[in-house]
């Protein structure tokens, strides 16, 4: 027993002897690689700067991708630059006491709405700027080729900017959201081909909205242009006079043979038409009837797309009864058609429409 107690002790006081080899030699190597509570900090601090770091990163490229995104906020700035100009060695001044609406009418029925992903909307065939010279009492319209080659914004599906490139500019609103997006883009557009002068203010419509839009002045009465449409409407023979309504509207503004090149010219010739005896008949109602036909836009909401406040439109009215306007106030873009590799193609004249600009919107200083 006593054997056995004294081997026990041994034992444990040759444990206790390792314990404390062990000990020393912890303590040995805490001395060598010392780590206390700064190191600790220190790591700390690492690991938040790299977590914050991170953060900020994601947030930039997040907020990044949605600044690519156009918007009412961030379309083209067209600045001050178009203000004052100088063209042969004479100083021009921009006349700031112009309004200029942009009308669209695209290609598509059913109701204009946006959509989140951007891309494969209606094109707009018919494109024209609406000048309102409240300071020379004028009114213009400038018809506007949809197969325009000039820049226009192109981004990905979600939205993403990818900058300007050269197409037709009746894709400006192809390439949109099909909404605010879509009309931003084409106003953009034609700023940038006239010169960068502010174009805010759009109206857009589609096929289903022709019918509505005849009705507001009580059906149209013209001369017929061309011979476009003789084939399904006989009486529709060049030089004839005609009454449009529900049931010829549409063929009359919409029509082309897209078997024939440039079958947008006579396309346009009838919509100039139709453009001139409307204004007409709108200048011959009385203010109280224009303000009413505002209200009469209810019916046709799910086919418009417009910026135009109603205090907007009113002021326009009374521009629009002061206003000099005749057939010769509608021009064209001036240009010259060319075949594509796919579509027909219209190219701007430079030099004839920096005189048109400077005619149009200017002064002299």
């Amino acid at each position: 027993m006593a054997m056995d107690m004294a081997t026990v002790m041994v034992t444990a006081m040759a444990t206790d002897t390792a314990m404390e080899r062990a000990l020393r030699r912890m303590r040995k190597k805490r001395r060598n690689n010392p780590v206390n509570k700064k190191q600790i900090i220190i790591s700390l601090v690492i690991c938040l700067a790299v977590a914050l770091f991170a953060a900020v990163f994601i947030h930039m490229e997040q907020t990044k991708q949605k600044s690519m995104q156009i918007t009412a906020g961030n379309t083209h700035n067209v600045g001050n630059s178009y203000r004052n100009i100088v063209y042969k060695g004479q100083e021009y001044q921009y006349n700031n006491r112009i309004t200029n609406i942009l009308y669209a009418g695209v290609d598509s029925t059913g109701k204009l709405e946006a959509s989140s992903q951007y891309g494969n909307k209606a094109r707009a065939d018919s494109i024209a700027l609406v000048v309102m010279d409240e300071k020379n009492r004028r009114m213009t319209i400038l018809s506007i080729n949809r197969d325009t080659m000039t820049d226009i914004r192109r981004y990905t599906m979600n939205g993403n900017d990818k900058g300007l490139y050269t197409t037709h500019i009746g894709y400006a609103y192809s390439y949109g959201d099909g909404g605010k997006v879509s009309c931003e883009s084409l106003c953009e557009a034609v700023s940038l081909l006239l010169g960068d002068i502010p174009v805010k203010r759009y109206v857009v419509t589609n096929q289903d909205s022709m019918p509505y839009i005849n009705e507001l002045a009580g059906g149209i009465t013209l001369t017929v242009p061309n011979n476009d449409l003789q084939e399904k409407y006989p009486e529709m023979a060049e030089g004839a006079q005609v009454t449009l309504d529900d049931s010829n509207i549409k063929d009359f503004l919409q029509y082309r043979n897209t078997e024939e090149s440039f079958s947008n010219e006579g396309r346009m010739q009838r919509q100039k038409a139709y453009l001139t005896a409307y204004v007409e008949k709108m200048r011959s109602m009385d203010e109280n009837d224009l303000e009413k036909a505002w209200d009469s836009l209810d019916v046709m909401d799910d086919y418009i797309q417009t910026s135009v406040t109603r205090n907007q439109y009113l002021g326009l009215v009374k521009t629009l009864k002061k206003a000099e306007f005749t057939e010769d106030s509608i021009e064209q873009l001036p240009g010259t058609d060319q075949e594509g590799d796919l579509h027909d193609e219209f190219h701007v004249d430079e030099d004839a429409l920096r005189e048109l600009i400077i005619r149009l919107f200017y002064e002299k200083v």
